[in-house]
């Protein structure tokens, strides 16, 4: 009867690496939402508010166009003529051969819309197809909805 019950004197060999993982990811989390709101604070993009905006997190390509013009990717300044690379790149992360590369564009309130639609036009044509729109959220009263 005594078979299943364990003495006080073995040796524990293996590790519990529950608790590492949980800390690991939770400083991975922590890592990746502080990286993007940097980026956001050393480019000064005016966001646009919408009334579907919604806070959201990055995407796997990021893409800012300030009011002067200037291009973004991944907090990098960039051209069009860098985009090809940079795609390349990331599908090359995601080890993928098709457009699964998903698009993140900030586009201040006063840049040109020529400049957006080129930036737009331009991963489309290299076959990003994913694109989404970063907005602040618009602040409706409810006593202007006629509600």
């Amino acid at each position: 009867m005594a078979a299943g019950v364990q003495g006080d004197d073995e040796i524990i060999a293996g590790i519990n690496v529950t608790p590492l993982v949980d800390i690991v990811l939770v400083i991975l989390i922590i890592f990746i939402v502080t990286a993007s709101f940097v980026l956001r604070q050393h480019i000064p993009v005016d966001l646009p508010k919408a009334a579907t905006g919604e806070t959201t997190g990055g995407g796997l390509l990021n893409v800012a166009i300030t009011a002067e013009g200037q291009i973004y990717i991944n907090g990098q300044p960039s051209e069009l003529a860098a985009f090809e690379a940079a795609v390349r790149e990331a599908r090359a992360e995601l080890k993928t051969e098709g457009g699964d590369v998903s698009l993140f564009i900030s586009a201040d309130v006063k840049a040109q819309y020529g400049v957006f639609a080129r930036v737009v036009d331009r991963f489309r044509e290299l076959g990003v197809t994913d694109i989404a729109l970063d907005t602040q959220p618009l602040d409706v009263n409810p006593a202007q909805q006629g509600g």
